[in-house]
């Protein structure tokens, strides 16, 4: 049986006082609702209990940094058997009349016992205006529970202290309830909300800080962490990969989860086919399976600095004769592709172009950055354009170096996009690309490391220029030994395609080896 507890929040403004320019608005909160109700599930039970009673009085609030509105409540779970128990909880707001920016909200997750995932932390998030169903995310009890197990929430409202006068909400009104039910596995979870639940959320991935990137990753600093790249926060995997739970089927073929991005899609990484995970029962590990092929980075072509592009200026053959420009003479001018962007695009046309899932496909930047190391504070190095003879080192090398990893792409030239041409380039035919040194940097990848989640006993190309010498242009590639390493572009290497997909698609598994996250 089903139930819906439902939390009753309404705000009623009394009187306007205007002071100073400032103005402060007096309402009364009263929310109402049974102390404890119960969602009864196969094997088991969920209670949902309110605290301070069903009542909250708030009288004469002013606008203010701090919260207006604070409502704890706890999800219990008790369950006897094996099998999952579910819940979705929804914030439903059946009026609001205030103005846009008038009200916000955060929701503050807490797995008190440990056992399953809460619905993720939600950051100061505008709550608009209108009656909507705002998803506050899902939550899990994994069975048997052995005795009770709870989640904690606390539910914060804001009416922030603003600048400008705030008469415009005089006499304004706002109802909502919070809802908590039970779902069946089979609708899955949303793939964002099961990524940071895996963290205790943002609040606390942010709070962990950098690790130390001179380091290889150990279990100590397995996990996900916080940093940021060109869209805002991106919350990021690294680690051994028997302690991480980042693997996804999804549109026929295994994956890595390498990232959430700053824009909120999920980053992924190749590692296989579908057809391998249900043959064998558990994700690739190593091997040639784990890529779409090997190539070389550029053809023939290699004695030129402009053959670290994963496109560049003129035809192969044409010599660069300056660094930055509009025109076929310009190392960095994004016109003709490298060998391994036209496999890359051949393998997107033939496995996802027109498929049914292709429109969860994100147009997501691939970060080729050509930057020289004097331009972040390296030595002086050659000019980045020409044939051989002049050693030119790029950004990436010396950040190997200083061991300071960025997902930031300084270069709006450099960022590979398709249709985006406020953060990108817009040149891509297709959103397909290929992993940045400084992503298997964060990941862990700094010396020999086997057990690593990028691993894979292969040498595989990455998207970062490392460097021109008198023998031809050399790119950052992944070694067999699991640690980051430069190799001529003409060398044969594996490729590991990376897309970035939606982050509201629904899943189901955990993530593990053996049960990889599936889209439903």
């Amino acid at each position: 049986m089903k139930r819906e507890t439902r939390l009753l929040i309404t705000f009623i403004i009394v009187t306007l006082l205007v002071s100073i320019g400032i103005s402060f608005a007096y309402f009364t909160a009263n929310a109402s609702g049974e102390e404890t109700d119960t969602i009864t599930v196969i094997g088991g039970k969920m209670n949902i209990v309110y605290d301070g009673g069903p009542e909250i009085n708030a009288q004469a609030i002013a606008p203010s940094d701090n919260p207006i509105v604070v409502k704890t409540f706890t999800v219990t779970g008790d369950n006897t058997t094996e099998l999952e128990m579910n819940y979705k909880l929804s914030l439903i707001i059946s009026n609001n009349s205030f103005s846009e920016e008038a009200l916000s909200y955060q929701l503050v997750s807490t797995n008190t016992n440990h056992n399953g995932e809460v619905a993720p932390n939600i950051n100061m998030t505008n709550l608009g205006t209108g009656a909507k169903i705002i998803d506050l995310g899902y939550g899990t009890f994994y069975g048997p529970t052995n005795g009770n197990k709870t989640h904690t929430y606390r539910l914060e409202i804001y009416f922030p202290n603003q600048e400008y006068n705030q008469n415009v909400d005089q006499e304004k009104s706002f109802s909502a309830y919070i809802k908590i039910e039970n779902y069946t596995p089979s609708q899955g979870l949303l793939i964002r909300d099961v990524i940071l639940a895996q963290g205790d959320g943002t609040v606390a991935i942010q709070a962990k800080g950098n690790p130390n990137f001179a380091n290889i990753a150990t279990e100590s600093d397995s996990g996900l962490y916080a940093t940021e790249d060109e869209y805002g926060t991106t919350y990021y995997y690294r680690g051994l990969k028997d302690k991480l739970n980042n693997n996804l089927i999804w549109g026929g073929f295994q994956w890595k989860i390498v990232r959430i991005n700053g824009d909120g899609s999920i980053r992924l990484i190749y590692n296989g086919t579908e057809a391998e995970f249900d043959q064998n029962g558990v994700v690739n590990d190593t091997g040639t399976n784990t890529q779409i092929g090997q190539t070389e980075w550029n053809a023939q072509y290699y004695n030129d600095a402009k053959y670290v592009g994963y496109m560049y200026g003129g035809a192969n053959g044409q010599e660069s004769t300056k660094r930055n420009g509009y025109d076929s003479q310009a190392a960095t001018f994004n016109e003709t592709s490298s060998t391994i962007k036209d496999i890359l695009d051949d393998w997107y046309e033939q496995n996802i172009l027109g498929k049914p899932f292709e429109s969860q496909v994100v147009d997501n930047l691939f970060c080729n950055d050509r930057q020289l190391q004097s331009e972040i504070g390296g030595a002086d190095t050659g000019p980045g354009y020409g044939i051989t003879g002049n050693y030119t080192y790029y950004a990436d090398y010396y950040r190997q170096e200083i061991d300071n990893p960025t997902l930031k792409c300084n270069q709006k030239n450099d960022r590979f996009t398709v249709n985006d041409t406020t953060t990108g380039n817009g040149v891509l035919t297709y959103p397909i690309g290929l992993l940045t040194a400084d992503e298997g940097t964060i990941a862990g990848l700094v010396s020999i490391n086997s057990n690593n989640y990028l691993y894979n006993n292969q040498y595989w190309w990455t998207m970062t220029p490392s460097y021109m010498s008198t023998v031809g242009a050399f790119m950052m590639t992944i070694y067999s030994s699991g640690y980051i390493g430069s190799y001529y572009v003409i060398s044969t290497y594996g490729i590991r395609p990376i897309i970035s997909i939606s982050s509201d698609i629904l899943v189901m598994g955990n993530g593990s080896a053996e049960n990889p996250f599936i889209a439903v």
